[in-house]
């Protein structure tokens, strides 16, 4: 099969063999998978990512991805291809979706994640290895290309769900990116009535707005805190999520957000970062830092994107084939693009 290799910090498509399913196990074509910030951040900090990931005691990445590279992409949806012995109740032609996870009695807690692992390639190929006990069949109707954000679109929920917002407060979401975005529907849906979303690209804040935003603020031209008191009515929001992830932006959020406030982390920082810890003091704050999302939000997205209680579609910027994911990855560096999805067959 076709798949793109990450070598170190080199990008390729490469002919790789295509895989046999297992025990437990379906063999399904890919049919979209979105392009995730993780990745990106893979592409450029795969050591770093390892060093942080062994020093906060996760056993996600086994020990050959770095001398044998690895096919990333897990933000997908599939078609089965072939059931492995036990697996024969999902015929082929079926529309599946799963977290991207592996069950794997061999790995240290007997789940490998898929793209993250030099033994279960990820999406970014033409096809990838599920279990089966994970399936999720994705409902009819559903375009590919939507079902291939329900995996993002979960780390929004989880985010909004580990904020435990309260009756009657607001919030604040910095950055619009594609996880500050499903934050946004996500807080919508659950009925906070004002979300205010701060971000510097001018086609971001167009999305923000599009999705229901109830107010967009362009951070060069007008201070967040001012912007927000006017709009919103009081001092400060209590709940700030901060989806950028940049040297930074944690102090900032520290003080943005009102007293006795909460601060979801959802941004993925991947340098060392200072704060003032006698602010949070002072305010005493909440930090929370959060990580993708359960079984159960994963199941609950998919099945909100069916019905159409959130609309995804609107985010995705960019549908490419295969031989343009190299490129791509560079290419959203700049922020006009929100969510590229690769669809291998194109």
């Amino acid at each position: 099969m076709r798949a793109m290799v990450l070598r170190g910090t080199s990008l390729a498509i490469e002919t790789l063999e295509r895989p046999t399913p297992g025990p437990g196990q379906v063999l399904a074509r890919v049919l979209a998978c979105g392009i995730c910030g993780s990745d990106l951040h893979a592409a450029k900090y795969l050591d770093d990512m390892i060093a942080a990931a062994r020093r906060s005691g996760s056993t996600q990445w086994d020990e050959s991805v770095e001398t044998n590279g690895i096919v990333m992409g897990h933000e997908f949806v599939a078609e089965v291809v072939e059931a492995g012995p036990g697996a024969e109740a999902w015929q082929p032609g079926t529309r599946v979706t799963s977290i991207p996870v592996m069950v794997d009695p061999a790995a240290p807690n007997g789940m490998a994640a898929i793209g993250y692992s030099a033994k279960f390639p990820g999406a970014y190929g033409e096809y990838v290895l599920m279990s089966a006990p994970l399936l999720l069949r994705v409902p009819d109707g559903l375009p590919d290309e939507v079902a291939a954000t329900t995996e993002p679109c979960a780390v929004g929920l989880h985010a909004v769900r580990e904020a435990a917002m309260q009756p009657g407060e607001t919030a604040l979401v910095m950055g619009a990116g594609p996880i500050g975005l499903m934050t946004l529907l996500w807080l919508k849906h659950e009925g906070v009535q004002h979300v205010a979303v701060s971000e510097l690209s001018a086609e971001r804040r167009a999305l923000a707005e599009r999705l229901g935003a109830d107010l967009v603020i362009d951070p060069r031209t007008a201070p967040i805190l001012e912007a927000y008191q006017q709009a919103a009515g009081r001092p400060a929001p209590p709940v700030v999520f901060e989806c950028i992830g940049v040297e930074g932006t944690l102090q900032q959020a520290m003080d943005l957000v009102d007293r006795m406030g909460r601060v979801v982390v959802v941004g993925v920082c991947m340098q060392e970062d200072r704060i003032l810890p006698m602010v949070g003091i002072n305010k005493q704050l909440t930090l929370k830092f959060v990580l993708g999302y359960t079984p159960a939000e994963y199941a609950e997205t998919l099945q909100a994107l069916g019905s159409g209680a959130i609309d995804t579609s609107p985010m995705i910027t960019r549908i490419i084939g295969l031989d343009d994911l190299p490129a791509a990855f560079t290419a959203l560096a700049d922020p006009k693009d929100c969510k590229v999805v690769v669809v291998p067959s194109r």
